[in-house]
């Protein structure tokens, strides 16, 4: 196959069109995650010649060999966006059986939500009220992550929107999105910490106590180093590098160390009297809070839930 002559795009695309089914991309998700062909088979309860021509049809309609033959078979680096395009396809198939289903049942639809804890605090309950109220048969599933992980399930097309901060990542990838509101990040501390009830607060004071740090690399860890470098302060040490907001909160309850949380969060947290917010923010920052979604024409289901989030948002950027 390698030594075939390269067929142009526009007659490979419509050899794929014309040849590969659902069970094609089922077939070949089960041998790259069984990683040879009699475990797929087992898998999907064919027989191992089955699968095998399975991925002969699909390697003769891409063009390409996806697959090392040996022991165990191996991607090739051509099996990378066929994979990709694979699990989007799927999780498509899924995700209309379902809404089918909705529909059914009585519903309109549902979408899938990825979201950051900013906007799990405040929008996304305004939001699913406004739906309630409005378009009352649309399901909402939410995933509350950090952005990383966000990010890698929107790319695998498990969700469908995502409400988080319009960063470098966010803005530059040429998909649509919407501003909702501002937040401030706050330096935050356990209610019993000595810097509790200081009605000002530098980047010098905080630099004296140890920290809870976001994980390294990250925007939220570059925008607080460079606030340290922006106040002639070196980074403080770290006690801890987590996101895990139980075993932050009892840290910075248990001890005299500072961490950073979102103004929505740290607002919500000091109104239960669990955390205090410093009088101190990031003096760099990660972007506003907001949308972004796939569709450049979203359905009607879709655009109901961004007119909910749209909504919600504008009360909270006026707040």
């Amino acid at each position: 196959m390698s030594n075939a002559v390269p067929m142009p795009p526009g007659r490979l695309a419509a050899q794929w069109t014309r040849r590969i089914r659902l069970r094609h991309l089922e077939v070949l998700l089960a041998i790259a995650r069984h990683g040879s062909l009699t475990a797929a088979a087992n898998a999907l309860g064919i027989t191992q010649p089955a699968v095998s021509q399975w991925l002969a049809d699909i390697e003769t309609a891409a063009g390409v060999r996806l697959f090392e033959r040996g022991q165990r078979l191996r991607p090739t680096p051509s099996a990378a966006p066929v994979l990709a395009h694979a699990e989007r396809v799927m999780q498509d198939a899924q995700r209309t059986l379902a809404e089918v289903a909705s529909i059914r049942s009585g519903g309109t639809g549902r979408v899938r939500v990825g979201t950051m804890s900013v906007a799990a605090v405040e929008l996304v309950p305004a939001t699913v009220l406004r739906l309630r109220a409005g378009s009352p048969g649309i399901e909402l599933t939410l995933v509350e992550d950090i952005a990383a992980v966000l990010w890698d399930r929107f790319e695998r097309n498990e969700l469908d929107v995502l409400a988080t901060r319009l960063d470098a990542r966010a803005l530059g990838s040429g998909l649509p999105h919407r501003r909702l509101f501002a937040d401030r990040h706050r330096v935050v501390c356990g209610p019993a910490h000595p810097l509790a009830a200081r009605r000002r607060v530098t980047w010098r004071d905080v630099a004296r106590y140890p920290w809870l740090m976001p994980t390294g690399g990250t925007p939220l860890h570059e925008a607080l180093i460079a606030s340290f470098a922006s106040a002639g302060v070196p980074p403080p040490p770290t006690v801890l590098t987590s996101v895990s907001v139980y075993a932050n909160l009892a840290l910075l309850r248990e001890t005299d160390a500072l961490g950073v949380q979102s103004g929505a969060v740290a607002a919500r947290m000091q109104a239960h009297g669990l955390l205090v917010a410093l009088p101190l923010a990031l003096t760099h920052d990660i972007g506003d809070v907001g949308l972004v979604w796939r569709d450049p024409v979203p359905g009607a289901v879709l655009q109901a839930v961004l007119g909910a989030f749209t909504a919600a948002g504008r009360a909270l950027d006026s707040t």
